[in-house]
């Protein structure tokens, strides 16, 4: 059985792929109460920060990222990305 922040994790991604992006942040600050450390998690907020064109909280989700998994190569490239622009 998946977890409850899984379930939120999933719940997150899907209202980003359905472009409810405040409802996607929602649900990622939830798992981030509960969970600070979780890369997966400031990974996805970045994504979402990032099409909704807030780079400056985009940056700091994917440098949060990155201090919590050094070797996360995706958000290692938006970094770069946005840092470029």
């Amino acid at each position: 059985m998946k977890s409850k922040l899984e379930d939120l994790l999933e719940a997150g991604k899907f209202s980003f792929l359905n472009e409810n992006y405040d409802e996607a942040i929602k649900y990622f600050q939830k798992i981030l109460k509960k969970d600070s450390q979780n890369a997966e998690t400031y990974y996805n907020l970045g994504i979402v920060y990032e099409a909704k064109n807030m780079l400056k909280e985009a940056k700091e989700a994917f440098n949060k990222t990155l201090e919590i998994n050094p070797k996360y190569k995706l958000a290692e490239e938006h970094l770069a990305k946005l840092v470029g622009e």
